[in-house]
C-alpha cells in the first residue's frame, strides 16, 4: 500500500511537471487574465488606478493600438509596468504589408519591446478574415508576413507573445479569403490564439440574422478549432445603448448588455477552460458604429461587471514562466559586483551577462552576483544585458545602463529641502502634493522675503549639469526665479513655470565648478503664486574629453562655455585646413546678430572668441562656423 502511494505521488509530480512545461508564454496554469481597453473611457481618462477603483479589481492587462511603422509605445508600456500589468498591443500594418520588412525599424522596435520589462501580447494584423481590414484577402502573403514578424520577435524580444487573432465570423464555403484556417501560419509560429467578437445590440442582431447567437457561440467558432492553444478574447463588449432603426434614436439596451456579460464571464471556467484572457472594449463608440460599449456610463452595467469578475477564476497575477530580470542602477569601479534578481515561476538553468553586446560571464545557480573586472573599460555609461533561460528553454532578458567610474569623478548628488545643505526662510514645510522628491517640500509664499537656498562645495573642477524638482499645481508661480551663484562667474538667473513638470528632474543647464569654491542655488519669492523649494540634483558623468579626444585637425565648433550664459560666453573651434573662415551669431529668426570672425586662419589650432551679449534680450541664439562648403552650428542660451 505504501509503495503504491509513493508511486502515485511520483506520477502526480511528473504529470504536474510535464503540464507546467507545456504552458505557453505567460500562460496561467488555471484562471483567466482580466484586461480592458480604457483609453477612450472619458470617465477614467485612460488612467489605470481610476478604472480599477471603479470596477473593484486589479486587471492584469491593458490594450492599446499602434501601426507597424510607428515607434514602440514606450509611454503606454511604462504605465502598464508601473501598475503591474502586461500590454496587449493591436499592431497594425499598412494595406500591402509594405512596412513589414526585416530591417532596422522592426529590429529596433523589437529591441525596445525587449527593454520594456513587461510581457507584451502582440496582436499582429488581427481580424484578417474580415473584409473591413486592409490585410484581408491574401492568405499566402499574410502567412509569409506573420512568420517574418514571429521570427523577428523570437530573436529580439522573448517577452513578446505572438497572438494570432481572427474575427469570430464563421467560414464561408468556397471562399478561401473568409476561411479562418486559410490564414493560420502553423502551430510553431503562434503562441496564443485570440478571437474578437461583439454583441452590437438587439436591432443589429435582427438586421444581421444574429438573434439567438450568443457570446458562447461566437467564442466557440474559434475556440473549438485550436484544442492545443491558450485562447485570449482580445476584444469583446456588449452594447448598453444602440443607435439603429428608423429613426436611429438611442435605445437603452441595459438588459441585453447585462445578460451577455453574465453569460460569458459565468461560463468560462466550466465551458471554456482554455480561455486564459478576456479584454472588454470600454468605449462609447456610437458615433462610429452606433453602439455604446462603455462599462462606466451605466451603473447597472458597471455593477454587473464588478460582480462577475469577483470570481477567483479571474486572476490578478501574471504567471512569469518567462524570467523577469531586474538589474540595479549602479556605479562600478575596478573589480565590482552586478547583483541580478530574477523572478520566475519555473527553474532557471542558465544566466548570462553581456556588456556592450559581448558575453562576459555565465552563472548556473543562485545567487546571480556577477563579479567583473571593470578596470579595462573606459569611464562612462555601458549597457548591461542579462539573459536567463528556464528549464523549458524559455528565455528572459533584462537591460540596464551602468556607469564605469575608475577615475572616481562620477557625481550624482541630490540636496533635498530636508538636508542640512538647504536653508529655508519665511516659508513652511508641506507634503500636500504627491509629485515631490522625498517626504515633503518647502513652500515660499508670494510677495514675501522668503527664499530657499541649496549650497554645495564641489570637490572637483569641471562641468556639471544642474537639475531641480518641484511640486506642480495651478497655485504655483509661472515665473519662479532661481539664481545660481559662484565667486567664479557672474550670477545666472533662471525662470521656470512651476505650474507644470512637477515630480521630475528639470534640467537648468550645464555649469562649471571649481574645486572647493561653493555654489549656491537660491529660489526667490514670486508675485504670481507659491514657489516650491524641493530638491536640486548635481550630475556629472564620467565621460571625459581625454577619453574621446577631438583632434585639432578636425573642423569642429565646440559648445560655448558657460551655457546658459549671462552677458559673456566663450566660443571655440578648430580647423582641418587653412582658409577663409566666418563665425557668426544669429537669432532664431535667422537674423545675423554679430560677426565674430571673417578672415583667413591657419589649420591645426584651436581658436577661442568671447561673445558679449550685453545689449541682447534673453533667449536662444545660434553660432555658425563656416569654411568653404562646411558648416557647424551650436545653440546658445542667454539668461539675464
Amino acid at each position: 500500500m505504501k509503495q503504491a502511494l509513493i508511486l502515485f505521488i511520483i506520477l502526480c509530480l511528473n504529470l504536474s511537471k510535464t503540464f507546467a512545461q507545456s504552458l505557453a508564454k505567460y500562460e496561467p496554469v488555471s484562471g483567466v487574465y482580466l484586461g480592458a481597453f480604457i483609453q477612450n473611457d472619458y470617465n477614467v481618462n485612460g488612467m489605470i488606478p481610476q478604472f480599477e477603483s471603479l470596477v473593484g479589481k486589479k486587471h492584469t492587462g491593458y490594450l492599446t493600438y499602434t501601426s507597424v511603422s510607428s515607434p514602440f509605445p514606450k509611454a503606454f508600456a511604462d504605465s502598464c509596468k508601473k501598475y503591474g500589468s502586461f500590454m496587449q498591443l493591436g499592431f497594425e500594418p499598412d494595406t500591402a504589408f509594405r512596412d513589414v520588412v526585416d530591417g532596422p525599424h522592426l529590429r529596433n522596435w523589437a529591441r525596445e519591446a525587449a527593454k520594456s520589462g513587461i510581457p507584451i501580447f502582440l496582436r499582429f494584423a488581427s481580424e484578417m478574415n474580415g473584409d473591413w481590414v486592409p490585410w484581408f484577402g491574401s492568405p499566402t502573403l499574410y502567412k509569409e508576413k506573420w512568420r517574418l514578424m514571429y521570427n523577428i520577435m523570437k530573436e529580439e524580444a522573448p517577452n513578446v507573445v505572438m497572438v494570432w487573432c481572427p474575427n469570430w465570423r464563421p467560414d464561408i464555403p468556397n471562399d478561401t479569403s473568409r476561411n479562418i484556417m486559410a490564414y493560420y501560419p502553423g502551430d510553431e509560429y503562434v503562441d496564443w490564439v485570440g478571437v474578437n467578437f461583439y454583441m452590437w445590440g438587439p436591432v443589429y442582431d435582427s438586421l444581421m440574422n444574429e438573434t439567438g447567437i450568443s457570446t458562447l457561440s461566437k467564442l466557440g467558432v474559434v475556440y473549438n478549432k485550436f484544442p492545443n492553444k491558450p485562447i485570449m478574447i482580445c476584444e469583446w463588449a456588449a452594447a448598453s445603448r444602440e443607435w439603429r432603426g428608423n429613426p436611429p434614436l438611442p435605445k437603452i439596451t441595459t438588459d441585453y448588455c447585462v445578460t451577455h456579460i453574465q453569460q460569458l464571464y459565468n461560463n468560462l471556467q466550466q465551458l471554456f477552460p482554455r480561455v486564459k484572457g478576456v479584454f472588454w472594449f470600454d468605449y462609447d463608440s456610437h458615433l462610429i458604429n452606433n453602439s455604446d460599449f462603455s462599462l462606466t456610463n451605466n451603473p447597472v452595467v458597471l455593477n454587473t461587471y464588478k460582480n462577475v469578475i469577483q470570481n477567483p477564476h479571474f486572476i490578478t497575477d501574471i504567471n512569469l514562466n518567462i524570467p523577469l530580470i531586474l538589474i540595479p542602477e549602479k556605479v562600478v569601479r575596478g573589480i565590482d559586483t552586478i547583483p541580478v534578481q530574477i523572478n520566475c515561476t519555473r527553474p532557471v538553468t542558465e544566466v548570462k551577462i553581456f556588456i556592450n553586446n559581448s558575453l562576459v560571464q555565465t552563472l548556473n545557480s543562485e545567487p546571480y552576483n556577477f563579479i567583473i573586472d571593470f578596470s579595462s573599460y573606459n569611464d562612462g555609461p555601458i549597457e548591461v544585458e542579462v539573459r536567463a533561460k528556464t528549464i523549458d528553454n524559455y528565455e528572459g532578458r533584462g537591460f540596464q545602463n551602468i556607469e564605469v567610474d575608475n577615475n572616481y569623478d562620477y557625481i550624482d548628488f541630490i540636496i533635498d529641502n530636508s538636508d542640512s545643505l538647504f536653508i529655508g526662510s519665511g516659508g513652511w514645510v508641506s507634503s500636500s502634493q504627491p509629485d515631490r522628491y522625498g517626504k515633503d517640500y518647502y513652500v515660499i509664499p508670494p510677495n514675501s522675503n522668503g527664499y530657499g537656498e541649496w549650497t554645495f562645495t564641489p570637490f572637483f573642477s569641471g562641468p556639471f549639469k544642474l537639475y531641480a524638482m518641484w511640486s506642480a499645481h495651478p497655485n504655483r508661480s509661472s515665473n519662479a526665479k532661481y539664481g545660481i551663484f559662484s565667486s567664479s562667474y557672474t550670477p545666472v538667473l533662471i525662470n521656470v513655470n512651476q505650474r507644470e513638470n512637477g515630480g521630475k528632474w528639470n534640467l537648468f543647464g550645464e555649469f562649471n565648478a571649481y574645486e572647493n569654491q561653493p555654489i549656491q542655488v537660491k529660489l526667490f519669492s514670486s508675485t504670481d503664486g507659491y514657489c516650491i523649494a524641493d530638491a536640486i540634483r548635481i550630475y556629472r558623468n564620467t565621460t571625459s574629453v581625454e577619453e574621446n579626444p577631438v583632434s585639432v585637425t578636425d573642423f569642429n565648433l565646440f559648445q560655448n562655455y558657460p551655457n546658459p550664459f549671462n552677458s559673456t560666453t566663450k566660443i571655440s573651434f578648430s580647423l582641418r585646413k587653412s582658409g577663409f573662415v566666418t563665425l557668426k551669431i544669429f537669432n532664431l529668426l535667422g537674423e545675423e546678430i554679430k560677426s565674430l570672425v571673417n578672415e583667413k586662419l591657419e589649420s591645426n589650432r584651436i581658436y577661442s572668441y568671447d561673445f558679449n551679449a550685453d545689449n541682447l534680450p534673453s533667449g536662444v541664439y545660434l553660432a555658425q562656423l563656416s569654411q568653404n562648403h562646411q558648416t557647424k552650428t551650436i545653440k546658445m542660451i542667454l539668461l539675464k
